[in-house]
């Protein structure tokens, strides 16, 4: 039987693609040599939360590194975006956007990966990388950042979407037999396609991640893992007990 006893206390936590809009989609960017070069805050008033990290960059691209968003807040970030602005010597600079969702346990702490990207033309090695945030919507409900309000507003679109998901799944393990619920993780539970939730393609992907263990096999407890899953998509007034007390380190 694919089944381990191996007990997951991991937070349930849905990461969504970090949106780049300077990423070079389906071209390849130019080999070259790069360095880290460290990423430097820029507070944003009434937004507790520091980035931290580095970003590996050439004379015309970034490629590789990780950054670190904290929560400083002691509430956990549902979702959060911002920039990462490349200042050059001329006094010009770029910004690589991203944003992320952590639809579930909100998060302490968040890592995004920078986006490839090639530099603009006639931005040549940057001096100098600033974090800064956008906007941020807290588990606590508060809203901070210039574009916070938008923030919390997509994070409500993808609540409803993912919800859906948790019910479907939540149907899905209870008709079937832990066997053949087993394959239907593997190849992905929910149906996948260009007329499915946007949702759906980053839920499978959790749900991989989540409910195979490290031998491959389903987790015994994969049903209560994925009630757990749905109490914690309950609206924000409902769950927010559920969720704050299961932040990583409580």
């Amino acid at each position: 039987m694919p089944i381990t006893n191996r007990m997951q206390k991991m937070p349930v936590v849905l990461f969504l693609p970090v949106v780049s809009l300077y990423s070079q989609l389906g071209v390849g960017i130019p080999d070259e040599s790069r360095s880290p070069m460290a990423v430097r805050t820029q507070t944003t008033a009434n937004c507790k939360l520091a980035i931290s990290g580095e970003a590996w960059v050439g004379r015309q691209t970034i490629k590789g590194g990780s950054i670190e968003v904290r929560d400083l807040s002691g509430s956990g970030i549902t979702a959060v975006s911002g920039v990462l602005r490349f200042q050059f010597a001329n006094g010009r600079y770029q910004d690589q956007v991203w944003r992320h969702e952590t639809v579930g346990f909100p998060a302490a702490n968040i890592k995004i990966a920078p986006k490839e990207m090639q530099f603009t033309s006639g931005l040549t090695s940057p001096m100098r990388i600033e974090g800064r945030v956008l906007g941020v919507y807290f588990a606590s409900g508060e809203t901070c950042g210039e574009t916070g309000q938008a923030v919390k507003e997509r994070f409500t679109k993808t609540s409803e979407d993912v919800r859906k998901d948790a019910d479907e799944v939540m149907g899905i393990a209870s008709a079937l037999p832990a066997k053949e619920f087993y394959e239907k993780v593997r190849s992905g539970v929910l149906p996948e396609g260009p007329y499915a939730r946007a949702s759906v393609v980053p839920s499978n992907s959790m749900l991989r991640a989540r409910l195979l263990g490290p031998d491959g096999k389903l987790i015994a407890e994969y049903k209560e893992w994925i009630k757990r899953w749905q109490d914690s998509l309950r609206p924000a007034k409902q769950s927010r007990q559920i969720r704050s007390s299961l932040l990583p380190g409580q």
